[in-house]
């Protein structure tokens, strides 16, 4: 087995010259190289908070439904949000080495510069962030809150390692806008309450429309993960184009499923002006589908997320506008434009891999702990 000094880091390019079993045992346990501000930005990169803006709409979305005035819990639950979304991307870095090798070694070189063992510690932490403000909501608001990190942590970890499944880990995916849904739900009436019709219907749309997100997802790293033997929604399908075109369809039911809810009396009809994004969702799955490589493919993911992110924000305003929605709506904005701006992201352009997935993968070399 290959031995990795620390005290001569390695380069990118260095470090993508390796091969993906070399890559993850150089990662693997790493106690990290970089500095303290180094690591800070490393590991706000692998938290990729430009993908927690969905959920932090979804929180805004379940407290102004819910009625309650604007305060400032609302505004620390927004973080509060935003912090979930972190951890559950950090933990998700850590668990993926075997994948993230031949999709993103870019992602598992960052990991290693901050140390692999560092970035569990700092979802940790945050984790008891979130458990510490939670009885600021209420006392039975913690086992909401307990339930919900337990879904961060088995998305990726096992022994359910719900991201594995194909069906189950697209509805534990789903929990990025649910989730924080239904805990903006709760933080509103102050207490965990059974939803009303309106809420059960909104629920059940949000599950609909981010299953069809995480099939999206799935669709740039359908060769690598097929390499690294990982059963997803896209890796099911013989070829990424096959997939492309069930995430299409699941895509347009998820979307075109908002007049429904109108019909039904759960959303007001001026929210049917939303329903143009649905053109624009189905001209970003044919680019999927089209796309000739992974890098392609995770550039269109990117703008996939912005348009995501406008129409959760377009319904938010057009179903219950006021100060709270504006507010949300300009710190999501702010994150999501923001970390792009500086790039804190770990799905760039140079973490892709630039050629074809490099075979089948081993047997797993890590020992999946259950952090």
């Amino acid at each position: 087995m290959t031995t990795y000094s620390t005290e001569r880091p390695l380069g990118m390019a260095e470090f993508t010259a390796l091969t993906p079993d070399e890559r993850v045992r150089a990662a693997q346990g790493s106690r990290g190289t970089a500095g303290f501000a180094e690591t800070v930005r490393i590991l706000l990169m692998l938290g990729r908070p430009r993908t927690c803006v969905p959920g932090l709409l979804a929180f805004s979305l379940g407290w102004t439904v819910a009625g309650p005035a604007f305060d400032w819990r609302y505004v620390l639950g927004l973080f509060l949000t935003l912090v979930y979304g972190l951890i559950a991307n950090l933990y998700n870095a850590h668990t993926d080495l075997e994948e993230d090798s031949r999709n993103l070694p870019g992602r598992v070189w960052l990991l290693l510069r901050a140390g692999d063992r560092r970035v569990v510690a700092a979802g940790h932490l945050l984790s008891v962030a979130v458990l510490a403000s939670a009885p600021l909501y209420g006392w039975d608001y913690v086992a909401a809150a307990v339930i919900s990190l337990i879904g961060a942590h088995q998305y990726s970890y096992p022994p359910l390692r719900l991201k594995a499944r194909p069906v189950a880990g697209l509805f534990a995916f789903s929990l990025a806008v649910f989730r924080p849904f239904v805990l903006g739900y709760f933080a509103g009436l102050h207490g965990v309450r059974a939803p009303d019709a309106e809420g059960w219907a909104l629920i059940g749309f949000l599950i609909v429309w981010f299953v069809a997100k995480g099939m999206v997802k799935n669709l740039p790293d359908h060769d690598g993960d097929r390499a690294a033997g990982l059963r997803t929604s896209a890796t099911v399908f013989p070829d990424r184009a096959s997939a492309a075109r069930a995430a299409t369809a699941m895509t347009l039911v998820g979307y075109l499923s908002l007049p429904l809810l109108v019909l039904g009396g759960a959303l007001p009809a001026l929210t049917l002006l939303a329903l143009p994004w649905a053109v624009l969702a189905y001209l970003q799955c044919r680019a999927m589908a089209k796309a000739p490589d992974a890098a392609t493919a995770n550039q269109v993911l990117k703008r996939d997320m912005l348009l995501s992110t406008a129409f959760l924000a377009t319904l938010l305003v057009l179903t219950e506008p006021g100060w709270a929605t504006a507010v949300a709506v300009a710190l999501g904005a702010a994150v999501l434009l923001g970390s792009d701006r500086v790039a804190l992201d770990s799905r760039r352009s140079q973490d892709v891999r630039n050629r074809p997935a490099d075979g089948p993968a081993p047997a797993p070399a890590r020992k999946e702990t259950a952090a």
